[in-house]
């Protein structure tokens, strides 16, 4: 029997060495609680796994994805496993797209939690965005290949025509796609007959292998040459290549033809056994690369493109063999290739590889045999070319068949072929959108899974595509899941040829998160211009503000400017008049406007800071916040005989350490400013349901008073001390943190100063 402890400590080592994040919740008190998370799930928020203990696994999700969350949940307590996508929300404030497989956690005999596992679904978008590329290229490289190439399934229909086999034989690929019965043979012998791509699919025959030269097989992929006559002014000479098209199970599904006109190719060979002056002349000047040798393969003529290509000059490379440029291991073929030429069989055209300095490349050569009167090799003559990029667009075309099969089915968007308003073929995609199992919607109608009320027009839409009749290229609409949840899809279809019925190809993309987006900024746009509206009427109100700022400071500033000139004077005449003691009163009287005059300054200059120089918010306890301010108060409250009462238990709250501590200052420092005389002041400092209360049992405040208190410069007493600006930088520090404050009173024994602040929750 193994030891629990140990088997405990083992399932631990495999849960922190797992790449995928794993937690662990429990259900307490109705809320779902983090009591295990591994290092994997700590990597990807960002934060260390203690920070994630004790929490509910919706703070580390993206608030649009919680419902999700909720609604998986709900299922893991009746025992059902489930998986959805989300949005983690990381540390650093970017999002993760993963996804989350969840399952019941059993406690006590019954689902009472949940076990996640959270898969990082970054890589997986990324080999999708190279699949859906590579299968874009490769499209393109077919499409753009410089030979002209044709296809076809095997039923013998066309399914690949591409535009340089239009520029050659006229025919455009809609007037060719799709058709059988040897169609494609038409364009270039006039009749309808096999094609190369037929021996592929179907088999040497020998009938139809007469009709070509130089017929020859290599592995799967047949090459061969043909003339003509009535295809061009004046015949042509086709070379031809053809291939299975494998599917991703290895079965053939069709041959590829890749068609080659050697016209002027084969015309230049046959002159240049006319004379060796010409075919000098005229070898040196071709673009291929040209060589002879004998049997034992010394080279005994070469052109200046061969030297070129290989790098060598023509007297370094006459006289050696030119199997010294070929690989090893493929020289028994190219040697048993030239070897096997006849008087019957003069030339061939094969493909093997070469060695240009350390790279190997890939070469298309035709050797022809010079034969004299007795039938005997006088010696070989080859015409050359590098086909690298061709063969390597061959192997790309092979390759990626299978990449184009699987990207088929496992592509994001639904396909669905449609016949007689019924299902005939659905992707995976399309299972996935749908909820149906691709058994479960072949064969059955169309509408089983269109919304009631789109259902009426669609049919409109598929009766007129069906009969060829002008449609829109897209469209959205709404369909019904198995579950019966209502998606948005974006639907674009063409038709083909089902039989003798024309079908429908549809691709549907689910859309339903961006008609979700959509709407979000609809709503967006309607708050960001309320949010507008409101932001103008309070600039309106700051512009008021700074008219009534600019007004009150000229006003109070110049009012100790006019007492300090006017003092200045009468102390001058007063020391004229040697009358010391009243000249000493006015200089003092001049200090004191000084002094108030600077603190007029004082205030300005900090009310202008608010909101704009501003410390990092810190979570502090609203005790510790009170306590700073009451230390700095201590010598006036203890010379005013005041006492403050403290509630314990307030909460904890984010905000500029300094700036709260000074708006408490001003709060408290007011309190004292107006009591009533021969009675003890006490103040207040409570919360209640976020709500923040300082309260005194001073004088009051008439209700008509309690918004003005807060204007600028504004003063209940104006004979009372202070410049009027303290409340309203209490005001303004209060709103830069987002809260608001007001003032409750009888209006003559009690004030309460209310204001809200930002809480941690």
């Amino acid at each position: 029997m193994s030891d629990p402890e140990i088997d405990r400590e083992l399932a631990c080592q495999i849960l922190n060495s797992l790449g995928q994040g794993v937690a662990a919740s429990r259900v307490v008190d109705g809320q779902w609680i983090i009591e295990y998370a591994n290092p994997a799930l700590a990597n990807m928020l960002g934060v260390p796994v203690s920070d994630i203990l004790g929490r509910s696994f919706e703070e580390f999700l993206h608030p649009d994805d919680i419902p999700r969350l909720l609604e998986n949940r709900a299922k893991r307590l009746e025992g059902i496993l489930t998986s959805y996508e989300a949005r983690l929300l990381r540390r650093d404030g970017s999002t993760l797209l993963v996804l989350i497989t969840g399952a019941p956690r059993i406690v006590d005999n019954r689902p009472g939690g949940g076990i996640l596992v959270i898969t990082d679904l970054t890589d997986y978008y990324s080999v999708l965005r190279q699949l859906k590329s590579s299968e874009r290229r490769l499209m393109d490289i077919l499409e753009f290949m410089p030979d002209p190439t044709f296809g076809i399934d095997l039923d013998g229909r066309v399914i690949i025509w591409n535009r340089a086999l239009e520029d050659l034989t006229g025919v455009k690929k809609e007037q060719m796609l799709g058709r059988g019965n040897y169609e494609c043979a038409i364009p270039f012998y006039g009749r309808r007959r096999p094609v190369l791509a037929n021996l592929v699919i179907d088999g040497f025959d020998e009938s139809i292998a007469r009709e070509y030269r130089n017929l020859h097989r290599e592995d799967d992929v047949l090459t061969a040459e043909v003339f003509i006559p009535t295809f061009g002014p004046e015949g042509s000479h086709l070379w031809l290549k053809a291939a299975p098209i494998y599917n991703s199970e290895g079965k053939v599904e069709g041959a590829i033809e890749v068609i080659r006109d050697i016209t002027e190719n084969v015309k230049q060979v046959n002159a240049l056994r006319l004379s060796e002056a010409r075919y000098r002349s005229i070898v040196e000047d071709m673009p291929f690369l040209v060589c002879r040798f004998d049997h034992d393969g010394i080279l005994t003529f070469v052109n200046e493109n061969y030297c070129k290509y290989f790098g060598f000059r023509k007297d370094d490379i006459i006289g050696r063999s030119f199997l010294e440029l070929i690989p090893e291991e493929d020289r028994e073929t190219v040697l048993a290739r030239f070897r096997g030429l006849t008087p019957e069989r003069p030339y061939v055209t094969y493909t093997h590889r070469v060695k240009k300095g350390e790279e190997i490349r890939w070469q298309r050569w035709t050797d022809r045999a010079i034969f004299n009167r007795d039938g005997e090799v006088i010696e070989y003559q080859s015409l050359g070319e590098d086909i690298t990029a061709e063969k390597n667009m061959e192997d790309a075309l092979r390759e990626s068949e299978h990449r184009f099969r699987v990207l088929a089915e496992s592509t994001a968007a639904g396909i669905a072929i449609m016949s007689d308003e019924r299902f005939v073929y659905v992707n995976r995609a399309g299972e996935e959108i749908s909820g149906y199992k691709r058994d479960e919607l072949i064969g059955a109608p169309i509408w089983m899974v269109v919304h009631p009320e789109d259902a009426a027009w669609l049919k409109k839409m598929y009766s007129r595509k069906v009969r060829g009749e002008p449609t829109p290229p897209r469209y959205e609409f709404r369909i019904i899941t198995k579950n019966g949840d209502v998606k948005w899809v974006d639907y674009a279809s063409g038709t083909l040829k089902l039989g003798e019925n024309r079908a429908l190809l549809g691709t549907l993309i689910d859309i339903t998160e961006r008609k979700r987006a959509e709407e979000e900024l609809r709503k967006f746009r309607d708050s960001l211009e309320q949010l507008v509206k409101d932001r103008t009427a309070e600039l309106e109100e700051r512009n008021a503000e700074m008219e009534r700022f600019v007004y009150t400071v000229s006003h109070d500033l110049r009012r100790p400017l006019i007492s300090i000139g006017g003092l200045a004077g009468i102390a001058e005449l007063d020391l004229v008049k040697g009358d010391v003691e009243k000249a000493r009163e006015s200089l003092r009287k001049i200090a004191r406007s000084a002094e108030s005059m600077d603190m007029l300054l004082s205030d300005i200059i900090e009310l202008t800071r608010i909101g704009r120089v501003i410390n990092p918010p810190e979570d502090v306890p609203f005790e510790l916040l009170v306590k700073e301010a009451v230390d700095q108060l201590a010598g006036t409250i203890e010379k005013r005989g005041a006492e403050v009462r403290v509630a314990e238990g307030m909460p904890t709250v984010r905000v500029d350490r300094m700036r709260i501590v000074e708006a408490l200052v001003n709060l408290i420092d007011n309190s004292m400013k107006y009591t009533v005389k021969d009675k003890r002041l006490v103040i207040e400092i409570s919360h209640r349901d976020g709500v923040f209360c300082i309260k005194d049992n001073g004088i009051g405040i008439p209700e008509n008073q309690r918004e003005k208190v807060f204007d600028l410069f504004y003063k209940i007493d104006p004979k009372s001390d202070g410049t009027g600006v303290g409340l309203t930088i209490v005001k303004r520090i209060i709103e830069v943190h987002g809260g608001r404050i007001w003032i409750e009173s009888d209006g003559c024994s009690w004030t309460a100063f209310c204001f809200t602040l930002p809480l941690v929750t």
